[in-house]
């Protein structure tokens, strides 16, 4: 069976709202204890949440609250779905089925991401492709860039970075760069960066091996 056959089966046991411990999801699903680590690493990655419980009666379930919404959408569709609200003045109906919708997304996104999503209708979204025509600058000119950008795991950060080269990977642009925080490479997807400044501050040239 293929893994991600695997995977739905596994979703569909945890279902029943009951404690299943690893043994007995990877018999069922016959895998072993640690692919059932695996893929709820992948599964929640995915946007679908699985609690862990310790101890003698411990295991696996899924998370009621945070899975209680299967419509996939994404922050940047959040972002246009609320800016419509303005449109339906007139159609309250519409207005209100809207309402709704974001109001369950926000009970499963953090309060970071939320800010995140408030701060982009406000202030006007960073339009990719300046973010991406100036970066490409920079690379060129082996310019360092400050970021201020939102991830999931830290929210918003501000970081100087040594751009090196762009990807375009699941229909989303990456910057791959020296961190200087980090002391490392970074991917930073163009999408989450919420300001950005071309530095007059060279770097050192350096490849990236694939």
């Amino acid at each position: 069976m293929s893994k991600v056959a695997n995977m739905l089966n596994m979703v569909n046991l945890l279902k029943d709202g009951k404690i299943h411990n690893m043994k007995e999801i990877a018999e069922q699903i016959e895998v072993s204890p640690r692919m059932i680590k695996q893929y709820k690493n992948e599964l929640e990655q995915a946007g679908i949440y699985i609690d862990s419980k310790r101890g003698i009666s411990g295991g696996y379930s899924l998370n009621s609250e945070l899975n209680n919404i299967d419509v996939g959408l994404t922050s940047q569709e959040l972002i246009k779905l609320k800016k419509m609200e303005s449109h339906f003045d007139k159609e309250k109906e519409f207005k209100e089925i809207i309402k709704k919708i974001f109001n369950s997304y926000e009970k499963n996104i953090s309060s970071d991401n939320s800010k995140k999503i408030n701060k982009i209708i406000e202030t006007g979204k960073l339009q990719i492709e300046d973010v991406y025509i100036k970066i490409r600058k920079a690379i060129n000119g082996r310019n360092k860039v400050f970021i201020k950008f939102f991830s999931n795991e830290s929210g918003v950060s501000e970081r100087v970075i040594h751009p090196a080269e762009m990807f375009y990977y699941l229909d989303e642009w990456y910057v791959a760069a020296f961190c200087e925080k980090k002391k490392a490479i970074r991917l930073f997807k163009l999408n989450d960066i919420l300001e950005y400044k071309v530095l007059n501050e060279k770097y050192e040239n350096f490849e990236i091996k694939k």
